[in-house]
């Protein structure tokens, strides 16, 4: 471990994966904070090659809403991954922190995460499993820096069309589910069922037996209930329903949601109180206690 500890001064634990460890870590020579993933390779298994395309994107992508990579330091039997250091928790804690926030609030993060979606998808690289869970607030006085984490999913799109059933039930596009093959279009979806919950507190689909959710998602059979939607504005609304198509040749795409006016133009102040993002939060963190790796699937 000295290949690391020759540079960092290694400090408190900040969270823990199926097989890494990650840790809060100073720079010597800047005093600088940085997280170090620490993973030792021989409890790795199968899943090294997706340890080995998450370090091949993280080396490659540079954005504001992106965690940026600082270095790899590979040694013989462990491999520390650096990366900045955010410590502001998840997007979603955060926001039942504050109690309300606004349909604005909403738009300015959805364009952050669809600007930083955009900038991979013009890079190729498809991230295959965003949810609220991955993305991260950059510190504790803002939930406008949002930055999208964990590319362990994540895949370089090349000629060849994607088959592996991967994802989180809830957050998964139709077309993985049919298993006909999909691209990048499979994102876009998932910022739709993002968004959704942001505008409401809840999300589209949502069944405790996953074949019928499945079902929920392959058909988009979700609505706008007007006990929490009445108030929301219709490009809102509009912007949803462009996403959430089964159809994925007909969903907006990252540079079309973009341009959306609910991205581009005059966005309500209408406040959104979230005691039903409250509920969603601590049912997730229950499941994901209980069910641990059953909520996420991928075949390799």
């Amino acid at each position: 471990m000295s290949a690391l500890t020759d540079k960092y001064d290694i400090q408190d634990e900040l969270g823990r994966g199926a097989f890494s460890i990650v840790k809060r870590a100073i720079e010597k020579s800047t005093g600088t904070a940085y997280a170090v993933k620490m993973i030792k390779k021989d409890s790795v298994g199968q899943d090294f090659n997706r340890l080995q395309t998450e370090m091949e994107i993280l080396k490659k992508v540079q954005h504001p809403n992106i965690i940026a990579l600082k270095e790899i330091i590979d040694t013989k039997n462990c491999l520390f991954i650096v990366t900045e250091l955010v410590t502001g928790g998840e997007l979603f804690d955060k926001i039942v922190e504050l109690g309300s926030y606004s349909e604005k609030d909403a738009a300015v993060l959805v364009s952050k995460i669809v600007s930083a979606i955009h900038y991979l998808h013009g890079m190729g690289i498809v991230h295959r499993d965003l949810k609220p869970e991955n993305l991260l607030l950059k510190d504790e006085t803002t939930i406008s820096e949002v930055k999208i984490a964990d590319f362990g999913l994540s895949k370089i799109a090349s000629q060849q069309v994607m088959q592996t059933a991967c994802g989180t039930p809830g957050y998964v596009a139709p077309e993985i589910l049919q298993a006909k093959g999909y691209d990048k279009e499979v994102d876009m979806w998932s910022v739709g069922v993002i968004t959704y919950i942001l505008l409401c507190g809840f999300p589209p689909f949502y069944n405790e037996k996953l074949q019928l959710l499945f079902e929920q998602i392959m058909r988009a059979d979700y609505n706008f209930p007007a006990d929490y939607w009445s108030d929301i504005s219709e490009n809102a609304k509009d912007f949803v329903r462009r996403l959430l198509v089964v159809d994925p040749s007909k969903r907006l795409t990252s540079a079309q949601a973009l341009q959306h006016p609910w991205l581009t133009g005059h966005v309500p102040n209408t406040l959104i109180h979230n005691d039903k993002l409250k509920d969603f939060v601590h049912i997730k963190k229950q499941q994901s206690r209980t069910l641990g790796a059953a909520l996420t699937f991928s075949t390799h």
